[in-house]
């Protein structure tokens, strides 16, 4: 971006075109207050349990008690971390979905091509994608091998949580481990039950997964908004 840009110029970029700052921007505070709310909840559920304990400690059987704590450990190691953070996993990958059609969307009106949103209801999202970026729109859409591997690892992850409840089973290969640590080296918490095995993201692979779409969605935006306008607004009296 030049700093003697015309305001139009800057309007344009900056307003018209559908770019992925806004919404990024509003993910960015949601991670935040994710952690922070995750954090709250985990308190209260203990301090709730306590203060329980302490005033029916009389009266509560030894078994009770044990359970109960068993109880609170499951909600805070597993539940809450599965509705916060795998809950922002969803949320991301659709922001990701949506910043993707409108950029297209607006490519092919400016380009004065028909537009048809069905083209991206396909299995895999990644490669109808490719196909409206690469092909029809001539910007390369994954020039890093990686990040399209790690994009899609994302995307499958978000679909074993939305349709398995994050069972291991309905992983994809590349998020595959045979050990709970070596599931923790890349961000998820192995647990089980007496039906399934499943993971939960934590704190560090959401935020790793919020860089990574971040940082994509930024170059394709310039490369596309490059290709689209390759000649700047100008000022009238330039």
């Amino acid at each position: 971006m030049s700093p003697r840009e015309s305001l139009d110029e800057l309007f344009r970029r900056a307003v018209t075109f559908p770019g992925p700052n806004v919404r990024i921007a509003g993910l960015e505070t949601a991670l935040e207050v994710v952690e922070d709310q995750l954090t709250h909840a985990r308190d209260q559920a203990t301090v709730r349990l306590r203060a329980r304990h302490k005033r029916d400690g009389d009266v509560l059987h030894p078994d009770d008690q044990a359970q109960d704590l068993y109880e609170l450990e499951v909600t805070i190691d597993q539940i809450l971390p599965r509705v916060f953070r795998g809950g922002f996993v969803l949320t991301l990958w659709s922001v990701f979905e949506v910043v993707v059609k409108d950029m297209a969307e607006y490519a092919y009106a400016q380009r004065q091509l028909p537009f048809d949103s069905k083209v991206f209801r396909q299995p895999n999202f990644l490669t109808q994608m490719n196909g409206v970026y690469s092909q029809n729109l001539g910007v390369v859409a994954f020039p890093d091998t990686e990040v399209r591997s790690q994009l899609d690892s994302l995307r499958l992850l978000r679909n074993a949580l939305v349709h398995h409840n994050g069972s291991v089973a309905a992983l994809p290969d590349s998020l595959r481990r045979t050990e709970k640590d070596e599931y923790a080296a890349i961000g998820l918490h192995l647990y089980s039950d007496i039906h399934h095995e499943y993971v939960v993201p934590d704190g560090k692979y959401i935020r790793h997964n919020f860089e990574l779409v971040r940082s994509y969605l930024a170059s394709l935006a310039e490369r596309l908004y490059d290709a689209v306008h390759p000649e700047p607004l100008k000022d009238e009296d330039a």
